[in-house]
């Protein structure tokens, strides 16, 4: 969409230097203010939406073209009232662009809409030339309005298969981003039944195998409580916690499976993180998002880029900051394909409830990603 943004609009801008002798030679056929009224109508709308295809949010890029469409038909719409009644032998300037006005619908507008403002566009303009020339120099209105239609519509319907491919291509990597993030939740449930397993197979059994040998021993009776105690702590809740202890090992391990090299920080608040419980879910998206942080780094950063890791825990709270002073990279021309960014990191901490992320990055200023999980209310 930004980039049919600024080839809509270095469209305009040619055509305004292509034509701005014709405009001024016609505007003596038309009242004074009307050539300054459709200069500003026509050619402003389409630069401001150059201008706005360079902001990251893409509305004000689909408000500008929908102003550009509009504004050329209100243009050609107020020409009657200021034409004077002179005839020219050439062309009028404004009838040479109704397809600019319809690339620029196509940007905003599904086909339906887009073919219709197309319409009107070269209808409106078609009308200004058949009656604003000299009969020797003006053609059949019917033949001249089929060809001004069909020529413009080539270009117009070319633009409209381009956004919806568009809008699949956004479709689809919408549906992979969060496939990825629902495949680290579902890893998250299955940490979780194996841990279950492991302490059936650890405890339940053997304290059963135990019993069997020497169903009086104290030993038996002590590991037996010890089990009654692991299963009430896994039954607190339907998801299996991680205490303050095991949440840093994790991430540690998680961060040591990429590289032992990257020193890994660690800050316990006083407020109750000591005794806090931590969901399985929210700790392995988070650990699985560092690594993933980590690897990147490790990967593209550059080999001076010093990667480091720190993370926080509070009652209830893990922040995680992978940082490196490598080359650093645009976030904006991140490729939709490469999934590790969007996917792996953004995508499974925003799917991940009580999950924020962010990334402050640019070339030759390193890399900053801030992971953080809070328990929501």
């Amino acid at each position: 969409m930004r980039l049919f943004a600024r080839f809509v609009s270095a469209g305009y801008l040619f055509y305004l230097a292509l034509l701005a002798p014709l405009i001024v030679h016609q505007a003596r056929a038309v009242a004074n203010w009307w050539t300054p009224f459709a200069i500003l109508a026509v050619f402003v709308p389409p630069l401001v939406m150059g201008i706005v295809s360079f902001v990251r949010r893409t509305l004000w890029v689909r408000r500008a073209a929908a102003v550009t469409a509009l504004s050329f038909l209100v243009a050609a719409v107020a020409w009657p009232l200021a034409w004077n009644g002179t005839l020219l032998q050439e062309e009028w300037w404004i009838a040479r662009i109704p397809g600019l006005a319809g690339l620029a619908a196509a940007i905003t507008w599904r086909q339906k809409w887009t073919v219709i403002q197309l319409g009107a566009a070269v209808l409106t303009v078609q009308l200004i030339n058949h009656y604003g020339r000299e009969p020797n120099y003006k053609g059949p209105l019917i033949p001249d309005l089929a060809f001004a239609m069909g020529f413009s519509l080539l270009y117009v319907a070319a633009a409209l298969m381009a956004m919806r491919t568009g809008r699949i291509l956004d479709q689809t990597q919408a549906s992979a981003y969060t496939a990825a993030a629902s495949a680290a939740a579902t890893k998250a449930r299955t940490v979780q039944r194996s841990r279950f397993n492991a302490l059936l197979h650890d405890w339940v059994m053997s304290t059963l195998l135990a019993a069997a040998r020497q169903p009086h021993n104290d030993d038996v009776r002590r590991q037996a409580q010890l089990t009654l105690a692991k299963l009430d702590e896994l039954g607190e809740s339907d998801d299996a916690t991680y205490d303050t202890a095991t949440l840093l090992s994790h991430l540690r391990t998680a961060v040591g499976a990429v590289d032992h090299g990257v020193p890994v920080e660690t800050h316990v608040a006083t407020n109750g993180a000591d005794t806090a419980r931590y969901p399985t879910e929210a700790v392995q998206v988070i650990g699985e998002a560092v690594a993933e942080a980590v690897r990147n780094s490790v990967l593209h950063a550059g080999n001076d880029a010093q990667p480091r890791v720190t993370v926080t825990v509070g009652a209830y709270r893990i922040h995680a900051v992978v940082a490196d002073t490598g080359r650093g990279f645009d976030l904006d021309a991140v490729a939709p394909h490469r999934l590790g960014l969007a996917a792996s990191i953004l995508g499974r901490i925003r799917q991940l409830p009580g999950g924020t992320v962010s990334v402050q990055t640019r070339p030759g200023a390193g890399t900053t990603i801030r992971m953080a999980w809070a328990d929501q209310p």
